[in-house]
C-alpha cells in the first residue's frame, strides 16, 4: 500500500505538532518495512529514512500572503502530487484535508479544537473562513486520530464526529537515550521550568507575576522561560514585588527570569534535568505535550487544574488554580517548602511517564491504517 503524509511541521521541529510529526514518521519506519511511504515537506528536510519512505519536497506556489501560500500548498499542491504518486491511503497530520474528496481513504490528526473552541484564535476574517473550510473538511475525513480522551471528546462535541470514526493515539516525549549539551544560558541558581507557546491561552503572564511575588523576593531560585526571547514578555516584568529598605533603596530580587531562544530536543532534554519542577499554568490543550517530556526526565509538575493535565500527568503533578497569580504563586510556594512532597511527585513522574512511547504511537497509528487496507 502506498501511504501519502502531509509532514509540513518537520520544518517546524520546536512545535508540538513538529515533534509529533518527526517522532511518529521516525517510529513508523520502524514499525513498518512493507508498505510504501511518500512524505510531502514544503522544503528539503535532513531525515534519514528506510527505503520504502520516500521524501518528496514540493515547493510553496508563489502568493504573497503567507496564508495563502499554505492554504495552496495544503489544498492543490499536496493533492495534486498524491495523485501523481497514487496513494492510496492519506494521513494529514493536521487538520489540512481538502474538502474535495481526494478519492482515496483519508485520515487526519486532530490535536486540539482551539481554534473553533476559543473565539480569540479566529478573529480575522481570513481566519475563520480557513478554519470553516477546515471543519467541513474534518466532516468528510474516513477517520480521525486525536491526541488524549479529551480531545477525542471535544471533536466529537465541535465537529459532530461520531465516536466510532475517532481513534485516541497519545503522544511520547523524545528519544530514551537522548543526550546533549546544556544550552548556553547563564544558570548560576537552580530554577524552575516552562516550556510550551505564549498565545494567550498559554496564561504565561500569570505565571510571570506569580513567580516574582511569591517567589523571586524569597528564594534563590530562577524561573526559565524556554523560547520566550523576542516574544514581548520583558513588559510584564515589574519591580512591584521589588523589597526596598526603609522604603527608599530597592534590592535585587533573589531569582531572575531568564528568556531563551528555542531550544532543540536534546538541550531541553538536559534543562529537564537540571530543574526543580516544570510549571505550566495554561488554561487550554489538547495533550500537552511538554508534560510527558518533563515526566521521562523526573521532573515533579506544577501545573493548571485542568481535565487533560490530569488524564496525562495523572499523581506526577500538583494542580492549581490557573486563573490568579495568587492561587498559582502559593501553589509554588507551598511546593517549594515540601522537600516530601518533591520527591513523590519526582518518583510519580518517572513511574507515569512509562505510560507513554512512540512505538506505541506508531503501533495505534498502523491499527488505523489497517481498517482501510
Amino acid at each position: 500500500m502506498k501511504i501519502g503524509i502531509n509532514a509540513r511541521f518537520l520544518a517546524e521541529p520546536y512545535t508540538g505538532i513538529g515533534k509529533y510529526t518527526y517522532h511518529l514518521i521516525e517510529a513508523l519506519s520502524k514499525e513498518d518495512p512493507v508498505n510504501d511511504y511518500f512524505i510531502f515537506t514544503p522544503q528539503l528536510i535532513e531525515f534519514p529514512l528506510p527505503e520504502n519512505f520516500k521524501l518528496i519536497r514540493v515547493p510553496e506556489g508563489n502568493f504573497s500572503s503567507p496564508s495563502l501560500r499554505k492554504y495552496n500548498w495544503e489544498h492543490v499542491l499536496v493533492p495534486k502530487e498524491m495523485k501523481k504518486w497514487e496513494i492510496d491511503l492519506a494521513h494529514f497530520l493536521y487538520p489540512s484535508n481538502p474538502s474535495k474528496p481526494l478519492g482515496t481513504p483519508t485520515i487526519v490528526t486532530v490535536h486540539d479544537m482551539i481554534p473553533w473552541r476559543l473565539p480569540e484564535y479566529n478573529a480575522r476574517m481570513r481566519s475563520k473562513l480557513y478554519h470553516l473550510n477546515a471543519k467541513r473538511a474534518l466532516k468528510k475525513a474516513d477517520h480521525i486520530i486525536t491526541v488524549s480522551q479529551f480531545s477525542k471528546d471535544e471533536v466529537m462535541d465541535v465537529a459532530g464526529i461520531s465516536e466510532k470514526n475517532i481513534s485516541v493515539t497519545p503522544l511520547a516525549a523524545g528519544s530514551a537515550n537522548m543526550t546533549g549539551v546544556p544550552p548556553k544560558l547563564d544558570l548560576r541558581r537552580q530554577f524552575l521550568i516552562y516550556v510550551g507557546g505564549y498565545d494567550p491561552r498559554k496564561n504565561v503572564p500569570t505565571l510571570m507575576r506569580a513567580y516574582q511575588k511569591f517567589v523571586a523576593n524569597h528564594y534563590p531560585i530562577d524561573l526559565v522561560l524556554v523560547g520566550a526571547k523576542g516574544k514581548g514578555f520583558e513588559e510584564f516584568l515589574t519591580d512591584e514585588f521589588i523589597y526596598k529598605v526603609a522604603d527608599r533603596f530597592p534590592m535585587r530580587p533573589k531569582g531572575n527570569i531568564i528568556f531563551t531562544d528555542p531550544l532543540m530536543e536534546s538541550e531541553l532534554s538536559q534543562l529537564y534535568k537540571q530543574a526543580l519542577a516544570l510549571v505550566h499554568p495554561s488554561v487550554y490543550e489538547g495533550f500537552n505535550l511538554p508534560l510527558v517530556e518533563a515526566m521521562k526526565e523526573g521532573l515533579p509538575l506544577i501545573i493548571a487544574d485542568i481535565p487533560v493535565n490530569r488524564e496525562v500527568a495523572g499523581e506526577a503533578a500538583l494542580y492549581l488554580n490557573p486563573e490568579t497569580e495568587n492561587s498559582f504563586g502559593l501553589g509554588i510556594h507551598a511546593f517549594l517548602n515540601d522537600k516530601p512532597l518533591r520527591e513523590q511527585l519526582r518518583q510519580e513522574a518517572e513511574k507515569r511517564s512509562e505510560s507513554f512511547d512512540w512505538q506505541k504511537t506508531a503501533e495505534q497509528t498502523l491499527d488505523v491504517y489497517r481498517l482501510f487496507m
